[in-house]
């Protein structure tokens, strides 16, 4: 369960960090005011009225324009710069670092088998009684 856990709350971090390093715009298209439309990865629709419809015409020789009455805004909302220009900057040891790290990283999720490293090894001979000599006894 600890395992799952780890690995759950692992992908989650991850995908913060890569979330965070994204830039984005948000279009929104403003008509007498109001917000008829808004986007994120598309163009804005239009409301329908041209630039034509918002002017008034007097005469042949004065025009007079009235303030436009459909807007499109744009709000950038950027991501963490820091990141997005570390990325490109990586030196010989930074890579060895990182594949080191995966390697022993994958390492940790391989089932360990118990081998037994001292099979062979045969304990040094007692020539003296140890807590005799040193006059440590259990109570």
């Amino acid at each position: 369960m600890r395992d799952v856990l780890h690995k759950i709350l692992s992908v989650f971090l991850a995908f913060i960090v890569l979330f965070s390093t994204f830039s984005f715009t948000i279009e929104k298209h403003y008509c007498m005011g109001e917000v008829t439309d808004s986007a994120y990865f598309v163009d804005v629709a239009s409301c329908g009225m041209e630039v034509e419809d918002c002017e008034t015409a007097i005469d042949m020789e004065t025009k007079i324009q009235k303030e436009k009455c459909c807007q499109d805004i744009q709000e950038l909302i950027p991501g963490n710069q820091n990141e997005q220009q570390a990325i490109g900057n990586f030196e010989l040891d930074q890579v060895q670092f990182i594949l080191a790290f995966a390697s022993t990283y994958l390492d940790l999720f391989e089932e360990n088998t118990d081998q037994v490293t001292f099979k062979y090894y045969t304990p040094p001979l007692v020539d003296k009684d140890i807590n005799v000599l040193y006059q440590t006894f259990l109570i």
